[in-house]
């Protein structure tokens, strides 16, 4: 079994029951919201419920590499921790042996194990890598590219706060609450609160890839992968954040 544990749990991520659409407002939910006809709906409207959309497709798009990261980082620690135990073991054997012995037996296999290793290590390495990235690029190439679409989505509703705004400052009759209860604005921090989280944890995720393999005490690598999986700066506010604007916007 693997010394490393970070990979076993199953964290505090959340389950989706399926990837709403912009243009349905039949998906199923234990909280049913009143039935939303998206053609009826103001242009503003319409827009506010497309990036709910796109919020809860991004962030099932972000679990899916999170999970694969997590992985991976696993595989980092694993192969960290043979390595170590590898020379720790030719140490004893070089104790217990005569300098020429070695020199004639031992010191060419040690050399190869840790050639081959480095090269594991660095095909791991490469992989963690190429996930942060796809965290950050919006078609799964790469976590940071992804999340500038999240904060794309946040400025679109700063715009369209704007838009509100000004239509409400000209125009008596224009509604406040595009859907329920929420305004406008509150869809705006609602975004904005959704985008720091993930901006946060994308930042300590680059750290993490740059610095696991680097890393020589078994306790800090575990951390570390621990701390890719588990994602400390999304936090459960975040589920219901995602969870209540998929209720308002007529999704669930």
């Amino acid at each position: 079994m693997s010394e490393s544990s970070s990979g076993k749990g199953s964290g505090k991520r959340r389950k989706s029951s399926g990837t709403p659409r912009k243009s349905d407002s039949s998906s199923p939910s234990p909280v049913k919201s009143p039935s939303v006809n998206y053609a009826k709906l103001s242009p503003i409207a319409k827009k506010v419920r497309d990036v709910a959309a796109d919020w809860h497709n991004l962030i099932q798009r972000w679990e899916v590499l999170n999970a694969s990261g997590a992985s991976v980082a696993n595989k980092i620690v694993n192969c960290k921790l043979a390595n170590i135990e590898s020379k720790d073991a030719a140490e004893m054997t070089v104790g217990q042996t005569s300098a020429g012995s070695v020199a004639g037996a031992g010191g060419t296999g040690e050399a190869a194990d840790a050639d081959g290793m480095s090269k594991e290590l660095e095909v791991f390495c490469n992989q963690l890598t190429d996930t942060y990235n796809a965290m950050a690029d919006s078609i799964c190439l790469s976590q940071a590219k992804l999340w500038e679409k999240m904060e794309k989505l946040t400025s679109n509703l700063k715009g369209q706060r704007e838009l509100q705004q000004y239509q409400s400052d000209n125009d008596d009759s224009d509604p406040n609450i595009p859907f329920q209860t929420w305004t406008i604005q509150h869809f705006y921090e609602v975004s904005a609160e959704l985008s720091e989280m993930y901006s946060k944890e994308l930042k300590l995720k680059q750290a993490i890839s740059e610095n696991i393999a680097h890393q020589s005490d078994r306790h800090t690598m575990m951390f570390l992968a621990s701390s890719w999986l588990h994602q400390p700066y999304i936090d459960n506010r975040s589920e219901i954040l995602l969870e209540s604007m998929l209720v308002e916007t007529g999704h669930r």
